[in-house]
């Protein structure tokens, strides 16, 4: 385990105080909701710009998001605050050098920072180790839980699916069926894993890795629809060589998944890009629509993070719009 000193001298009063607020205050709020994985501080909206902490069942993960954000005194006042024998792990996520994202701990017991964690009764696989991300997008906790009450006996179609979460949700919330897809096999055998954890059955059509916008050709030429169609793709993907940037392009993208949607669908269309305002996602999925006038569409509900994620105008978060859509009469 590679362990930076510790920090001296001990975190100052009101660094280990914001911090002790914070961790009580959402600590408070996943009980509510049979949840052990949270942020416990989302960078300058809880006073620490550059810094995010979530808390992953036993474990604490510190990000860190700028050269000039020193994680000494707050790493100092979480050991203070949880004790020499909670694992927490560091990852630093700027820079050009991928190895430095993989992060290492930096207090607690030797752990493999593999273990699973608990989100509004799911159970999930996460890694704070060896990746940029760790298997679980804890700002699309809320819609998560829309997907688990809206999809029974519903055809569901998950794009970008990385481990399955909106998979995992549908399948428990009584989908007929699901369909992930993904172009990393490491992310699909992870949803696999997330599937079994759950009880839920799956079978070669549940999972496919490949290019989701080939799948979306295929999937159109053999005229397959779906009920239910989920969008949250990353916020910048090559497709062919071709570099789609979804402060730019989501519209478009959201477009081709029309030719796959049921008569009577919902779409749920997640944004996750800093560049993109609310208004400018607005208008990204009026673009969508505006390529079919033969279909009708509402936005019926939004879904942002849950309290844990307050607006940080240094943080990118998921929004996620309800779309119905329908013929045009």
């Amino acid at each position: 385990m590679s362990t930076p000193p510790p920090a001296s001298p001990p975190p100052p009063a009101d660094v280990l105080a914001r911090c002790a607020a914070l961790l009580d205050a959402r600590r408070a709020l996943a009980r509510v909701e049979n949840t052990d994985a949270f942020r416990v501080i989302h960078s300058a909206a809880d006073g620490f710009a550059g810094l995010t902490v979530d808390s992953l069942g036993p474990a604490l993960l510190v990000e860190q998001h700028r050269a000039d954000a020193d994680p000494s005194a707050l790493i100092a006042a979480l050991v203070a605050l949880v004790g020499a024998e909670v694992p927490i792990f560091l990852k630093m996520r700027f820079g050009r050098d991928p190895a430095q994202y993989g992060g290492h701990q930096v207090s607690g017991p030797p752990h493999g920072g593999v273990l699973d964690v608990c989100e509004n009764g799911l159970r999930f696989r996460v890694h704070l180790l060896g990746e940029t991300h760790i298997g679980l997008f804890l700002d699309g906790r809320n819609a998560r839980a829309l997907v688990a009450a809206k999809t029974a006996d519903k055809r569901v179609l998950n794009l970008f699916s990385y481990t399955g979460g909106f998979g995992v949700a549908a399948a428990m919330g009584g989908a007929r069926s699901t369909v992930n897809i993904d172009n990393k096999a490491s992310a699909l055998r992870l949803a696999e894993r997330n599937y079994a954890a759950n009880g839920l059955a799956f079978d070669a059509r549940t999972f496919f890795r490949c290019d989701a916008l080939d799948y979306l050709r295929r999937a159109a030429r053999q005229q397959a629809r779906f009920d239910w169609i989920i969008l949250d793709p990353p916020p910048r993907f090559y497709s062919h060589r071709r570099l789609w940037e979804m402060h730019r392009d989501y519209g478009k993208l959201l477009a081709r998944c029309l030719a796959v949607a049921a008569p009577e669908a919902t779409l749920m269309a997640g944004l996750n890009a800093l560049r993109a305002s609310d208004d400018a996602f607005v208008d990204m999925v009026a673009e969508a629509f505006g390529a079919h006038p033969n279909i009708a569409w509402e936005a019926t509900q939004f879904a942002g993070p849950g309290d844990d994620f307050p607006f940080s105008a240094d943080r990118p978060v998921a929004r996620f719009a309800l779309i119905a859509v329908r013929p045009r009469a």
